[in-house]
Parts: C-alpha cells; sequence; structure tokens
C-alpha cells in the first residue's frame, strides 16, 4: 500500500521523494487518496530597482497550497493543487518576487489533472497541469535549492519598459496577463500573470518512462498563451511541444519516475539527466484586432513563437557529500512583432549546489550558487508608438547564493540568501519616464528568509 501511495504521490510532484507525509483517504488497498498541506512564508528586504524607487521590507505568504493526489484503481489517477497567497495576482512580478502583495484576495486551482496509467511506458494526462517543455517550467518550487527560483528580477526589471507592472496593459475584455512573461525565457509561451501560473496551462499529453527512467518523453497540446490566458486569438490556435529527458542508467543512474521533476534529490538517487524541448504556437492577428493583437502583430497577418531548451542536471553522493551541477540554455523566437526584426529572447543558467548529509544541530546543511543571464532583442518601446526606441541586446545577469538547513528534508526547510539582479547598460539607458522626472533602471539586490513546510 506504502509503495502504491508513493507513486501515486509522485506523478503529482515531489513529495513522495522528499519524505512530507499526508493524510492518507483509503477505501481499499486500490482506491485511496492523500491530502496535504505546503507553506512557503518569506521574510524579505527589496532593493531599489530605478533611481526614484526606494527600499523596502516585506513578510509575505509566497505560497499556501493545499494538495490532493490518488487513484481511483491502478490505472485512474488523479492530482489537484489549490494555492492560496498574500499577494494581489495582478501585482505579483511574474519572478518571485514579493513586491507587490495585498492580503490572501483569491484562490487558484494551479493544477487539475486526471492521468490514466495504461503501463509506465504509456501514460495520458488531461487537465491543468505544468507545461513539460522545459526543467524549469516542470521542476516543483518545494525542491528548489535556490528558494526564489528561477529568472528571479526579470519581470521586475523588463515591467517597467513594457509598462506592464499589474499585468493589465493592452487587456482583453477585462483579461489580467503579463506581456513580460512572454519575453522571459526562463518561462514557457504564456501570456500568465505570475511566476507559478506561467508555467501551467490546460491541455492533455502523452507521457511516459522507457527501462526505468533512462527515457522519459512528453508530447503534450494545450490552450496556450494567446487563447487560454489573453483571449486575443480568435483562430484558436492550440500550442504544440514535446520534450525528452535521458538518464544513463546503465552507469548507475537514475531519474523520477513521475511527471514533474525535482530541483534536487538531497542524495536520494544518483541522478544525470540531459533533456530537450520544443514548443510552438501560432498567432493570427485579425484585421479588426484588439489592442492585444496589435501590439504583438504590428502589421504581420501571423506570428509563429518558438520555444527551444537544452538542460541538464547531475547529483551524485560522495560519501557525505551530494554535488550537484544544473546547466541550461532556452531561447524564445518571434514573440511579437519588433524594430526591424521580430522579437526573441535567451536565457543561460548555471546551479552549483552541495549537500552535507549529515545531521549538524537539528537538519542537515548545503549551499546553493546560481547564475542566469537573460537577452531580449528588437523590443520596441514604447510598445503601441509609432516611432519606436529598439531596445536590443538588453541583457540581466542575476547572481544568487543561499544557504539551506534541511531540518527535515523538503518537509522542514529554511534558507537565508541574496539575489543579486544587474540590467546592461542597454536597459540602464532607458529613460522611463521620457515626459517627466527622469527615471533609469538600476541594479538592486535583494535580501530573502524562506521558511518552507510539507505535510
Amino acid at each position: 500500500m506504502k509503495k502504491k501511495l508513493l507513486l501515486a504521490m509522485a506523478v503529482l510532484g515531489a513529495a513522495a521523494w522528499q519524505g512530507a507525509n499526508a493524510i492518507v483517504l483509503k477505501a481499499n488497498d486500490n482506491e485511496f487518496a492523500n491530502v496535504g498541506l505546503e507553506l512557503q512564508i518569506w521574510a524579505q528586504n527589496n532593493g531599489k530597482v530605478t533611481d526614484n524607487d526606494q527600499t523596502s521590507n516585506n513578510f509575505s505568504v509566497n505560497n499556501a497550497r493545499v494538495y490532493f493526489s490518488g487513484q481511483i484503481n491502478p490505472i485512474v489517477q488523479f492530482g489537484a493543487d489549490l494555492d492560496f497567497a498574500d499577494h494581489d495576482y495582478s501585482g505579483l512580478p511574474a519572478d518571485g518576487t514579493a513586491r507587490a502583495h495585498e492580503g490572501t484576495s483569491y484562490t487558484r486551482v494551479s493544477d487539475a489533472f486526471i492521468n490514466f496509467k495504461f503501463m509506465p511506458e504509456v501514460q495520458l494526462m488531461a487537465g491543468l497541469f505544468r507545461d513539460p517543455v522545459s526543467r524549469l517550467s516542470n521542476t516543483d518550487e518545494y525542491t528548489y535549492v535556490i528558494p526564489t527560483g528561477f529568472g528571479y528580477g526579470f519581470d521586475t526589471v523588463w515591467s517597467y519598459i513594457t509598462g506592464d507592472k499589474s499585468g493589465l496593459l493592452g487587456g482583453n475584455n477585462g483579461t489580467n496577463y503579463a506581456l513580460d512573461n512572454l519575453l522571459n525565457p526562463f518561462t514557457p509561451i504564456t501570456l500568465g500573470d505570475d511566476v507559478q501560473n506561467a508555467n501551467r496551462d490546460a491541455g492533455i499529453a502523452l507521457w511516459g518512462n522507457v527501462a526505468d527512467t533512462m527515457l522519459k518523453y512528453y508530447l503534450f497540446a494545450a490552450n496556450g498563451a494567446y487563447d487560454y490566458q489573453a483571449g486575443a486569438n480568435a483562430e484558436g490556435n492550440l500550442k504544440y511541444g514535446a520534450r525528452v529527458e535521458f538518464t544513463p542508467t546503465m552507469l548507475g543512474y537514475k531519474n523520477s519516475s513521475g511527471f514533474v521533476d525535482q530541483d534536487t534529490f538531497l542524495g536520494a538517487l544518483n541522478n544525470l539527466t540531459i533533456g530537450l524541448g520544443y514548443e510552438q504556437q501560432k498567432l493570427d492577428c485579425s484585421t479588426t484586432a484588439s489592442a492585444l493583437d496589435q501590439d504583438l502583430c504590428g502589421s504581420n497577418t501571423s506570428l509563429t513563437p518558438e520555444y527551444y531548451d537544452v538542460d541538464a542536471n547531475w547529483e551524485q553522493k560522495f560519501g557525505d557529500f551530494v554535488p550537484q551541477i544544473q546547466l541550461g540554455w532556452a531561447e524564445k523566437r518571434d514573440l511579437m512583432a519588433g524594430v526591424g526584426d521580430n522579437v526573441k529572447s535567451d536565457g543561460y543558467y548555471a546551479q552549483l549546489a552541495v549537500l552535507y548529509d549529515q545531521v549538524v544541530g537539528l537538519g542537515k546543511p548545503g549551499i546553493a550558487f546560481r547564475w542566469e543571464q537573460s537577452k531580449v532583442d528588437n523590443y520596441p518601446y514604447p510598445i503601441g508608438s509609432k516611432n519606436p526606441i529598439d531596445v536590443t541586446d538588453a541583457k540581466i545577469d542575476r547572481y544568487s547564493i543561499f544557504v539551506n538547513y534541511y531540518i527535515a528534508g523538503e518537509a522542514a526547510k529554511l534558507s537565508l540568501g541574496a539575489d543579486i539582479v544587474d540590467p546592461n547598460s542597454n536597459l540602464e539607458d532607458v529613460n522611463l519616464n521620457p515626459n517627466g522626472n527622469s527615471n533609469y533602471l538600476k541594479d538592486f539586490a535583494d535580501f530573502t528568509l524562506a521558511l518552507q513546510t510539507e505535510f
């Protein structure tokens, strides 16, 4: 029974690997569900993003999640994540920073799916779930060794360029969306309004594990950015994608068997996985275009944004130490009409981490470093202008260091660290307020204390 429960939990996320408990509702050995609660509580000191900005101290509930997972029988499985947060969903930057929050104002179904497990090699998932195109978008955020995640600071910086700080720019019939996420190379093709929703979509996926996780594959179709989240595409084109992960099991390595990936396994298994992903969605631009269509399409009759991803993760236990190296590259093409060529973005990242797999005091200590670079080319500023400035080769470097303390694996964790976000001169030279007092972007540092529990 315990083995069946862990397998069902693994479809949803990483709880099975990280030692989290849950309340088990059991009808019989083949029909059961587990219910649990996950919490992420943050305290942050946020730096000045622009010359006219100010530093601030913020306490926030980054995430509060009630989750369900289980099965009706060995073939029919299910799962759902109900998320709560004290961020205003139309104001939270999609990179995870907590600069905007105003009480628990909403509840969101982040994941809700039914999975048909015909065999480990052939499974069919339908519902709302993570876009599996990249390791980043398909990683359970409760396993991050850098708790602030990936792409930190991108949307905070770019919201000043796009003018989409509140996620309302060019709203279509009142629909909220964030243009910054379309530019963000660390998220899938999306107009999602915040970082957690940006990595998810409603659709269907054929996926499975071949030869005991040596090969994991995903073939998927989803509503996509322009229909489900913004409603701007009258033709109703779907988003299509594929991903494959290879793990050399013949060398003693193993991958997780579930749909969702982990950022770390905390020494529970040795992992070496290389992933390749691709997705696209056509946007037909109508002659009676909405403001959103005009912003994205310009004079084009259609665009077909594409997303490419290559990533690798290595984690292996040596005695009492568990080092990890993670590398990745992603590129988005033809995102929207630009100055000259269409807008595109690129992202690179490297992550180094090590866990000391012995209890020191109350828990096991670890340390993690992360570097990211994002670049956007051909962005028209200000958007919608007849004579826009060409914001190109616009780079942001992000440097992060965090110390982690695992009291009970991911089920009870403390993290303390800093993120430094450094826009290059092509971004810092853009006058954000040309019709008034000048205002310019600057590099900034955020310090975060993150507390996490899982049950």
